[in-house]
């Protein structure tokens, strides 16, 4: 574990990568926007590209207002990127699928709302 960054509870990151990893460890279930369906603990989330950041993001100001810092100041667009990558998801059952998923992600708040864009094929168990 000495070259790995523990950066909350639920993410492990490798250490020789940069903030903007291309695959990242989910240690803990992450739920989807929709509520039934999670990333599955102990997948490893692959393909992460940042598609749109700052002003580029539609919802930034909506962000913005609904994630402040943890003293209570407000971000900046240009700390927002909106990211893609490709997990296996479950719904708490014996079901899981390989999905590619959209988030949005801020340096001093990490990474929030969680949401399935492509639902892949069922994975068997």
């Amino acid at each position: 574990m000495d070259n790995e960054i523990k950066i909350s509870e639920e993410f492990i990151l490798p250490r020789d990568l940069s903030a903007m990893a291309k695959t990242f460890f989910v240690q803990t279930e992450k739920p989807l926007r929709d509520g039934k369906w999670f990333i599955k603990k102990g997948s490893t989330v692959t393909g992460v590209k940042a598609i749109a950041e700052g002003e580029k993001i539609h919802d930034v100001n909506r962000l913005i207002g609904a994630y402040p810092l943890t003293n209570g100041q407000k971000t900046f667009a240009q700390d927002w990127y909106k990211c893609r990558g490709t997990a296996i998801i479950t719904n708490g059952t014996e079901t899981f699928i390989n999905c590619e998923i959209h988030w949005y992600q801020c340096a001093n708040i990490g990474k929030v709302e969680f949401k399935v864009k492509i639902w892949g094929e069922k994975i068997e168990s």
